[in-house]
């Protein structure tokens, strides 16, 4: 088993309502994705400067299920039509899950 945690850069001065649908774009994901084990999105809630602005934590069985949400249609379009373009930068790391 697997962790997978993203954290999301949201660009300075994007509106609200894109922040919001790159959101809903990502919590949707599980239902498309059966390789998914659990997988939390949420907004950072402004308790410190610096912070990313959107955090995903995600965990798969195997790295194989990982490898397949990255490149499922679905995730590939919310990162294509929803994230990059408001997101100068994101980082990604894997690490073993509990």
């Amino acid at each position: 088993m697997l962790t997978h945690i993203v954290l999301v850069d949201v660009a300075e001065g994007t509106p609200e309502d894109r922040v919001e649908a790159l959101v809903a774009g990502l919590r949707a994901l599980p239902a498309q994705i059966p390789e998914i084990g659990s997988y939390e999105v949420g907004r950072d809630l402004g308790l410190a400067e610096g912070n990313a602005g959107v955090a995903i934590v995600a965990r798969f069985a195997t790295p194989e299920d990982l490898r397949t949400y990255i490149a499922h249609p679905a995730h590939q379009a919310v990162v294509a039509d929803l994230l990059e373009p408001i997101s100068p930068r994101r980082l990604r790391i894997q690490v073993p899950a509990d």
